[in-house]
């Protein structure tokens, strides 16, 4: 069951939540929603779920693992993005030094 996607073409949180879900036999569920019943590859996965699609009827708990799973979340985007920024750095200067030698021994 597929629902219509929402403002700009993204599906809100609580329209993702009423899709099924179909989990292979042979797939480990690490966590299930105890408000909706759907499976989870990992508890911060579950964390953030319950927070974002469930967060008004959540308990003090579960707002504080949400907290935790989001900050988690957070850092490790931050530090993606700071390999991203590295690699870019890194290839911009190859770049410039592979055209500074093609320069200087007159290939181009």
């Amino acid at each position: 069951m597929r629902t219509a996607p929402g403002a700009g073409g993204h599906e809100s949180p609580s329209a993702r939540s009423t899709l099924e879900m179909d989990v292979p036999p042979d797939a480990t569920v690490a966590a299930t929603c105890p408000y909706c019943g759907r499976p989870f590859a990992s508890t911060d996965a579950r964390d953030l779920h319950v927070g974002e699609v469930h967060g008004a009827a959540c308990s003090a708990a579960e707002r504080a693992d949400y907290e935790a799973a989001h900050e988690a979340e957070r850092d490790a985007l931050f530090y993606y993005h700071l390999r991203v920024v590295a690699a870019l750095g890194v290839l911009y200067a190859l770049t410039v030094l592979l055209y500074m030698v093609a320069l200087g021994s007159d290939l181009l």
